[in-house]
């Protein structure tokens, strides 16, 4: 038995070095990093603090029976609409898209992610004392987007532009998202009272 489990070995080890050496197909990356800088400004649901990278978004005070009975929408608080306007210098032209995707585990410090709710990963964890309860984002069309996948993300068309001369281009682009965000209950369990903080970081990227 033991010579034939050293054999197989070899053959096993022989057929892996014979795979390292002959190379069936290569993958080619190419792409770019750019110089872009976006700032958030004003819009509908929110305001701008820390110079335009942090949308502060107040989704008022919800009744925690309000989530606590009923199913699907009665699950959900008042929705508030939030529309993201971007301002983003830096833009090479013959960019048309940018795409927001969610990064609730990411950050450092006081405005890091607070990550995903126990009870439905989808949610936005919430801290300071509320239970039973996170935050949802929903897009324009009133679907509730799943922060756990990592290819969640919203999209916009971007709107370059020269702000500089012909001899000298200063590409400029603005684009603005559609964004809706709600309390809403996580689990099987009652929603308990308290405070329902929520910080959810992005990224940006662009096509």
């Amino acid at each position: 038995m033991s010579k034939s489990l050293l054999g197989l070995s070899v053959l096993i080890l022989a057929g892996a070095a014979g795979s390292a050496m002959a190379a069936d197909g290569t993958i080619k990356f190419t792409g770019e990093i750019i110089a872009s800088s976006c700032t958030m400004k004003p819009g509908n649901g929110g305001t701008p603090e820390a110079a335009g990278k942090i949308l502060a978004i107040d989704l008022g005070k919800v009744g925690a029976d309000s989530l606590s009975e009923g199913g699907g929408q009665g699950n959900i608080g008042a929705a508030k609409n939030i529309d993201i306007q971007l301002d983003c210098a830096g833009v090479p032209n013959g960019l048309k898209n940018v795409h927001l995707s969610f990064k609730p585990n990411d950050g450092a410090g006081a405005e890091a992610g607070t990550g995903l709710a126990a009870g439905n990963p989808k949610l936005l964890a919430v801290t300071g004392g509320a239970t039973g309860v996170g935050i949802g984002l929903f897009d324009s069309s009133n679907t509730l987007l799943a922060l756990n996948d990592p290819l969640t993300q919203i999209s916009g068309a971007l709107d370059v532009k020269n702000t500089g001369t012909p001899e000298a281009p200063q590409y400029k682009g603005t684009a603005n998202l559609a964004l809706r965000a709600a309390y809403v209950k996580a689990g099987a369990d009652p929603v308990g009272p308290g405070v329902a903080n929520g910080y959810l970081p992005f990224q940006l990227s662009y096509d």
